[in-house]
């Protein structure tokens, strides 16, 4: 097998984790709380990274820290806490399938609405078509694709889910300084870490008494998250752009909602629906178009 088979394999195999993390999160949102949750995924996720950069990496690394701390605990609340706590609320809600389409997918598209407030990038008339493409597609999934009653509720959930997006298109505006200067692999292990730190203050009783109680179901789907969608994926992801071009990588993202709906309908049975598959199709479509160079 070539090296460029085996890197496109890694990256589908990525793919394929990411989108069954929504169904993982789905799972463990009816035993614990999305702050619960998020503590329980991000400590082991701290001390895998701590353990992956610091026995190589430990100068340059620390060097990062002493001059970054600020910016690298912004990027873990965004990031890690912030996104994790509003998809996971989300999940409790709305189908883990809608919300692979939602959540994925709105990562670029609010990126590129952040940069050009923030970052004063030109919009091109193709980039604004593509919003206005992909902001149908996200109208018909919301309004159509649920076989859920459309009340204040329902919407309730969707605007939190979609603050899961915003929260990492904040990241990765804030985070680009960054990765021009120091190894992307040091700074999302640093942010994750960062991300720890007020999370330890929150372990409180009534967590300490769930433990024993969860199912090991539950167990295994924060496994899943931890080593195997945040650790192992971003290694690989980063292994893989040191081969590839960026565009090429991203573009691997693509997968992401189709795999998700996929495996929502065969592991939960979630239906997929006609205004599904054409909300999905529109909204990645204006998706690609935004992110085609």
């Amino acid at each position: 097998m070539t090296a460029q088979k085996k890197t496109y394999l890694s990256l589908i195999l990525i793919t394929i984790l990411w989108g069954n993390s929504f169904i993982a999160m789905k799972h463990a949102v009816q035993f614990l709380t999305p702050m619960e949750l998020t503590i329980l995924r991000f400590i082991p996720v701290a001390i895998a990274f701590a353990a992956l950069l610091l026995p190589t990496q430990r100068a340059s690394f620390w060097a990062m820290v002493r001059t970054e701390w600020p910016i690298l605990i912004l990027l873990g609340l965004t990031g890690a806490v912030a996104y994790n706590i509003f998809v996971m609320t989300g999940s409790q809600k709305l189908a883990a399938g809608t919300v692979s389409l939602i959540v994925p997918s709105l990562n670029p598209v609010l990126t590129f609405i952040l940069s050009i407030i923030f970052l004063k990038e030109r919009p091109t008339v193709k980039k604004v078509a593509g919003l206005i493409l992909a902001s149908i597609g996200l109208y018909i999934i919301v309004r159509y694709a649920s076989s859920e009653r459309i009340d204040f509720s329902y919407l309730r959930y969707v605007f939190i889910t979609m603050l899961g997006p915003l929260c990492f298109a904040i990241y990765t505006i804030l985070g680009k300084p960054l990765v021009a200067r120091y190894p992307p692999l040091q700074v999302t292990g640093g942010a994750m870490i960062a991300a720890v730190i007020p999370l330890l203050f929150l372990i409180d009783a009534d967590l300490i008494a769930k433990w024993p109680t969860l199912p090991a179901t539950v167990w295994l789907s924060i496994a899943f998250l931890s080593f195997l969608c945040t650790v192992f994926a971003f290694v690989i992801w980063f292994w893989a752009l040191q081969r590839m071009e960026a565009s090429q990588v991203s573009s691997f993202t693509y997968l992401v909602p189709l795999f998700g709906v996929s495996f929502s309908q065969m592991i939960l049975g979630e239906p997929i629906t006609l205004a599904l598959i054409i909300g999905g199709a529109i909204l990645l479509s204006g998706v690609y178009i935004i992110n085609r160079p």
